[in-house]
């Protein structure tokens, strides 16, 4: 199955929940009370912290399982169980520890009513439950990645969104809205989840009688997890550290001005996530160099697309804000938008090398090159907003993003790649000295020709989107007719 219709299911599953919450959202906001939806967002973004229990192994077993896909199903077994066991270990010893640190956090840290405080503590052996059932989703969700069953995949995972979404909802309006109802409601909608993703690994990877455990696999997948954890804390601090200052070098009224376009922006890695989690699977099983070859290809590929998406935005994101929030939220947070989805746009073509060599075995160099760079990043986000405030502070994630770029295409042997970035970067730039304040006036004709420009530029250097064109251009002739 190709390429383009896995990215089309990750996309999808990536963009599908985003729908099932819009609905959701405002039904549990007059259901349950803005007090106890706040709680329960706490309560999760608190349990994502201990996400790092996972040790890096569920994409250490997608790696293992992707370079065994023509060994004979015991040994793909038998890895799939070693990783489980593994997983389910740390995911168990992740509830130990999140329940002990839990209780005084939400004890004494937290500003809520006693009420709430007291259904938060009492379910606070369910929220522990979360981690392990997190821990064996990764490695579930890894063999289905290996095995490159995304479709099966995005299906299971939009349908367990709708259920932890709709199961609590049905909770809360027919029983009671309490959070000791709905906290274990929502886990064990998690929990139906795992049963259906267990069910597609048994048929697709498949699982058939073999050794339960295998040291010496254990080993190998610890040897690439490690470096994935370490990857994974070290991004966490780049991607969070920075609103963190914000608040308290400014204020958290500048806290908001940076993180709505800064959500808004980050929407564009929607695609380049997509892509390249149904490359890596194959990553992991071809030649270095027809690794790299095939890496070439995708970036032309996702350049391609990626370019005209982030000149409209550049040229779009003004007006956007000033329409849809205010014209005093535009001025403030306009520019700082622009400067972060330069960032995004540099930081979503560098997720080809980034998976190469994920695929090829290296996460070190991932690893290395991310430590090396919090000490750099946090230097310039402090002086970065000491001198020029918050469009500083959007300057340090998107220099770390150049930086990272050059970096990976090197080691992963695509430095030719970087001159490519010349002419879309200048389309970039354009759209931003061009972007509109005012929705009909010069500005605006200028933007619309950058626009067109880039989107001639992608049709011309990528042939696959030319082709996808013009199918497409056909079968819209073949429906009008």
């Amino acid at each position: 199955m190709s390429i383009r219709r896995h990215t089309l299911y990750n996309i999808l599953g990536s963009i599908a929940p985003l729908g099932i919450s819009l609905v959701t959202v405002p039904i549990y906001l007059h259901t349950i009370g803005e007090a106890r939806y706040g709680v329960l967002a706490i309560v999760w973004l608190f349990t994502g912290y201990f996400g790092v229990f996972d040790m890096g192994l569920a994409r250490a077993s997608a790696y293992h399982l992707a370079r065994q896909r023509d060994e004979a199903p015991g040994v793909r077994s038998t890895t799939f169980w070693t990783a489980l066991w593994l997983n389910l270990s740390f995911g168990l010893l992740g509830a130990v520890v999140l329940y002990v640190v839990a209780q005084p956090v939400f004890a004494h840290f937290f500003h809520m009513s006693e009420a709430l405080r007291r259904n938060v503590l009492v379910s606070l052996p369910w929220i522990a439950a979360t981690l392990p059932l997190g821990t064996l989703g990764g490695v579930l969700v890894g063999a289905l990645q290996a095995r490159e069953r995304f479709g099966y995949m995005n299906l299971i995972g939009v349908l367990n969104t709708a259920l932890t979404q709709i199961a609590p909802l049905i909770v809360a309006i027919f029983i009671s809205p309490e959070l000791t109802w709905l906290i274990p409601a929502i886990v064990l909608a998690r929990a139906s989840g795992l049963v259906l993703l267990f069910a597609g690994v048994w048929r697709f990877l498949p699982i058939v009688p073999s050794a339960l455990f295998d040291r010496a696999r254990a080993r190998e997948m610890f040897s690439y997890g490690g470096w994935v954890f370490v990857t994974n804390i070290a991004v966490s601090v780049l991607s969070t550290f920075d609103r963190m200052v914000i608040g308290a070098m400014l204020n958290v009224q500048a806290v908001a001005y940076y993180t709505v376009p800064y959500s808004l922006v980050n929407r564009l890695n929607i695609l380049p996530g997509a892509f390249t989690a149904s490359l890596f699977p194959r990553f992991s099983r071809v030649q270095d160099e027809e690794g790299k070859q095939l890496a070439m290809r995708a970036l032309t590929g996702l350049m391609a697309v990626t370019t005209p998406l982030a000149v409209m935005g550049m040229a779009a994101l003004h007006l956007f804000l000033y329409y849809w929030i205010s014209p005093e939220f535009s001025h403030k947070s306009a520019a700082t938008g622009m400067i972060l989805l330069a960032g995004v746009w540099i930081n979503g073509l560098a997720f080809v090398p980034y998976s190469l060599l994920e695929g090829q075995n290296r996460p070190g160099i991932i690893a290395k090159l991310h430590i090396a760079e919090l000490p750099i990043f946090l230097l310039i986000l402090w002086g970065g907003i000491h001198w020029l405030g918050l469009p500083g502070a959007a300057l340090a994630p998107t220099l770390m993003a150049a930086l990272d770029a050059i970096v990976l295409f090197s080691f992963a042997g695509m430095a030719a790649a970087l001159k490519d970035f010349l002419l879309p970067a200048a389309l970039i730039l354009g759209s931003v000295i061009s972007a509109p304040h005012v929705l009909f006036s010069i500005p605006t004709f200028l933007a619309l020709i950058i626009v067109f420009v880039s989107t001639i530029w992608a049709l011309f250097v990528s042939p696959e989107l030319r082709h996808a064109f013009a199918l497409a251009t056909r079968k819209l002739h073949i429906f009008s007719t």
